[in-house]
């Protein structure tokens, strides 16, 4: 069940979002900024996946006048590859549908396996910096449930 997150979510997203993203900021050279991370937290929207009453996965949006922005997708990884991160791609989606928002737009490090995710949710290259790939889908290329 996909369910809105409160302040009680926070140390759970910080510990996965930290915890799955450990070997990248490693890779990259990058440190992580807890005091960073709590701010960009508190001004995003923040959604959660329970399971049997166990969170379990977290996805973290903003919106512009025109585009829906992922933060964040994280999934323990027990829970990785049983769909819940299709669900929460197809929930921002709908709720870019429902602002009339041109397009979902995320960034991804180069060498994160996620990328080949999201390119198989029709998400598409359209630009880079640095050591992240920007990627995009478009609304009206998809199919939004309904």
């Amino acid at each position: 069940m996909i369910s809105e997150a409160s302040s009680l979510d926070f140390p759970f997203i910080e510990k996965v979002t930290r915890q799955n993203m450990a070997h990248h900021y490693t890779q990259y050279g990058m440190e992580w900024q807890d005091e960073a991370f709590l701010q960009r937290l508190t001004v995003s929207d923040n959604f959660v996946v329970l399971d049997k009453g166990e969170r379990v996965a977290v996805i973290r949006i903003t919106a512009s006048p025109q585009h829906l922005y992922i933060n964040d997708l994280q999934v323990i990884p027990a829970a990785q590859r049983n769909g819940i991160g299709t669900r929460l791609l197809d929930h921002a989606m709908s709720l870019a549908k429902t602002r009339n928002l041109e397009a979902v737009r995320l960034c991804v490090f180069k060498g994160n396996s996620a990328k080949k995710f999201y390119e198989k949710l029709g998400f598409d290259h359209v630009g880079e910096q640095g050591n992240v790939l920007r990627m995009e889908r478009r609304l009206e290329a998809c199919a939004v449930p309904g």
